[in-house]
């Protein structure tokens, strides 16, 4: 069953540690060693320690703040308006968040850490240091989408391990891959025509997106009317999120049938093969740098989503997928034969799945 995007904790932390940081940052380079300056009169009512706990305080009010705007703006309806409108709705939303963040700092400042200090909105706004905490606020918010965004090109979690140059020498991993293909392409493409077409592939592209990481899958990448969604081998498994995440895909195609027949007069409908186990996985490129995977898994599922046509099936899996996934009476699994594949010197094991409806 399709799930709606929810927030996930460690989006969640990774924004309340991130904003912390740039909050006890901004006070180390706005007030530490200032007052030992000759000539420089330091005029804080707050003590360092005060200090560090607003700090704190504040940091984690944003990251929490921060992380349901950046839910919000992942929603389907929001991802598809252009770049430019996108980044304008968001400024104003964070300068929105900023003039929350200055008036708490100012409530907790009076109430919590007994201070005489008052400002009306006139001082605060004209205040010179209030526009350069903005230019701040502003810098650690582009950092913080740089980094979503080189998440989302690499997928989740790969960043930090690029960084640490973890993929510089190939390694093997154990990886679980999807390659989902829309059905009848080449008919659709001559009904439609290219520029429909590329529509409606936009669109069902668009429609993969919002369940895969629900099920904590990473799009490898996109070629043609094809995806190819892959997994770590244990995650893929678990709860059988490799299989759960194209059953998702198909309720929403079926929810947004009304939709697709509207715009397109068709419905779509994809075909998928499934297979994992260890490959090679290495940086390629200097220009345009990516993450690349190679070895027979990557072959293998390739060969067996190819098979769909020929036991007019809408998902198979190989034998090693269907020994290792969790026991699922909503599953019914059925054995089509040891199958000779493109390339491959011995045959493989495959079977098909569908979801018994409840």
């Amino acid at each position: 069953m399709f799930v709606r995007k929810k927030i996930k904790l460690a989006d969640v932390l990774f924004s309340m540690a991130f904003w912390t940081t740039a909050f006890l940052l901004y006070y180390v380079f706005r007030k530490v060693g200032l007052e030992e300056e000759i000539g420089v009169a330091v005029n804080d009512p707050l003590s360092i320690e005060d200090n560090i706990i607003l700090a704190l305080f504040i940091g984690s009010f944003a990251g929490l703040v921060y992380a349901f705007l950046e839910l919000i703006f992942e929603q389907p309806s929001l991802r598809r308006l252009s770049l430019g409108v996108r980044l304008i709705v968001k400024t104003l939303c964070y300068l929105l968040l900023i003039d929350i963040l200055i008036q708490l700092l100012l409530h907790i400042q009076a109430h919590f850490f007994s201070t005489s200090e008052t400002y009306t909105n006139i001082e605060i706004w004209g205040s010179s240091a209030l526009w350069a905490f903005i230019i701040y606020f502003l810098f650690w918010s582009l950092l913080f989408s740089f980094i979503k965004l080189v998440s989302e090109k690499f997928g989740p979690g790969i960043l930090p391990k690029m960084i640490a140059g973890r993929y510089r020498k190939p390694r093997v991993e154990n990886k679980i891959f999807l390659f989902i293909d829309l059905k009848s392409s080449t008919k659709l493409a001559e009904e439609l025509g290219y520029l429909n077409y590329s529509k409606l592939i936009q669109q069902c592209f668009y429609d993969l997106n919002e369940v895969v990481s629900l099920y904590d899958g990473q799009i490898y990448q996109y070629v043609g009317d094809e995806a190819v969604i892959c997994w770590d081998y244990h995650k893929g498994i678990k709860d059988n999120r490799c299989l759960e995440c194209f059953f998702a895909f198909q309720d929403i195609l079926q929810r947004k049938s009304p939709r697709y027949m509207d715009a397109f007069g068709k419905i779509p409908t994809f075909k998928a093969g499934l297979h994992g186990g260890d490959l090679i996985v290495t940086e390629v490129g200097i220009i345009k740098k990516e993450i690349a995977y190679h070895g027979d898994v990557i072959n293998t599922t390739a060969r067996i989503q190819e098979q769909c046509n020929s036991f007019d099936s809408t998902l198979l899996i190989s034998d090693k997928i269907k020994h290792d996934l969790p026991k699922e009476d909503t599953l019914h699994i059925n054995y089509k034969g040891d199958i000779p594949l493109k390339g491959k010197e011995f045959t493989v094991k495959i079977y098909s799945v569908t979801k018994i409806q409840t």
